[in-house]
């Protein structure tokens, strides 16, 4: 008879050296795969299983037929093991799926229906069933809630509006975290801004101050060419007029062979032979350029020279008008 008018589940059965320990492997397959796809560790468990077996086949179809909940090949097999393992046979095969349900933990309530559907094809009564679950969960059996009732329903609504309500509450935090979090980095960008403004206003501070002693300095360079200018031109002046000076000139002159009168007239800036007149003109200018109270803003140690260099000036002024 050609194979193709089989099943996979079938083929299986045909070929196997034990239909009924085909059929459980099936079965325990299904228990398994009532939480979900066959995982890595419950193929590994299942296998195991094979090989106490005298099935004598793969055992991935068995796998394959679990995962995708073949009702065809379930039923099948639920027949075969009713007819083969009924009664007190049935109980080692109990304990083998009451065990693979509780691998994980509580079995599903997808799984606490088939385990007492089980219980119930095979012939097992509820009491000794719940012995036998005892026995493999170290716990008495519970009976699962029955979603047909309405108490059931009701009560999932509630878990399920409580479930909201913490969500919810849960993102209401998270929001209310997350605009706490946004208006601290708004103040903070907004210190660093400020400060940010603080640095460049004190930095254009400090460049105009720069720039404005820049221009005193230039300013005062200019000043200082200048006189020197007026100087050069009035000792220009001076030799130019020195050859037709008189002799009331000669006599307001101080001593041309005075030591202390040459210092002096260096001092004022003054060539030896000059007059009185531009001994009080050098004395006046150098006095108003020398003056402490000029550099009254500029500190004590600026006064304190400014000083000196005026009481040099008036020195040099008092003993050349004395002398002349």
């Amino acid at each position: 008879m050609p194979s193709g008018r089989f099943n996979p589940f079938e083929t299986l059965l045909l070929t196997s050296r034990s239909q009924a320990d085909t059929a459980g492997l099936m079965l325990l397959a299904w228990v398994m795969a009532c939480s979900g796809p066959l995982d890595a560790a419950q193929r590994k468990r299942l296998t195991e299983l094979a090989r106490e077996c005298r099935h004598g086949h793969e055992i991935e179809p068995i796998f394959a037929l679990a995962d995708r909940q073949d009702f065809d090949a379930i039923q099948l097999a639920a027949e075969v093991m009713q007819k083969d393992r009924g009664g007190e046979q049935a109980y080692p095969f109990m304990r083998q799926a009451i065990a693979l349900s509780i691998t994980s933990g509580e079995p599903s309530i997808t799984q606490h229906h088939v385990l007492r559907f089980l219980a119930d094809l095979l012939g097992v009564i509820p009491s000794s069933f719940a012995t036998l679950y005892a026995e493999q969960a170290g716990k008495p059996y519970a009976v699962p809630d029955d979603p047909s009732r309405r108490d059931y329903w009701l009560a999932r609504e509630h878990e399920r509006q409580q479930q909201e309500a913490r969500q919810q509450e849960q993102a209401a935090r998270r929001r209310a975290q997350e605009a706490q979090a946004r208006q601290k980095e708004e103040i903070r960008r907004e210190r660093e801004r400020r400060e940010q403004q603080a640095r460049e206003r004190d930095r254009q501070r400090q460049e105009r101050a720069r720039h404005e002693k820049t221009q005193q300095e230039k300013a005062r360079q200019e000043r200082a060419r200048e006189e020197r200018r007026r100087e050069q031109a009035r000792q220009e002046r001076w030799h130019q007029e020195r050859g037709s000076a008189g002799q009331n000139r000669h006599r307001e002159r101080p001593p041309t062979n005075d030591a202390r009168a040459h210092r002096a007239l260096a001092v004022l800036g003054l060539p030896p032979g000059a007059s009185r007149g531009e001994i009080r003109k050098a004395y006046r200018r150098l006095a108003q350029t020398h003056h402490p109270d000029r550099f009254f803003a500029e500190g004590e140690a600026r006064m304190a020279a400014a000083s000196q260099r005026f009481q040099r000036v008036k020195n040099a002024y008092d003993y050349l008008m004395r002398a002349s």
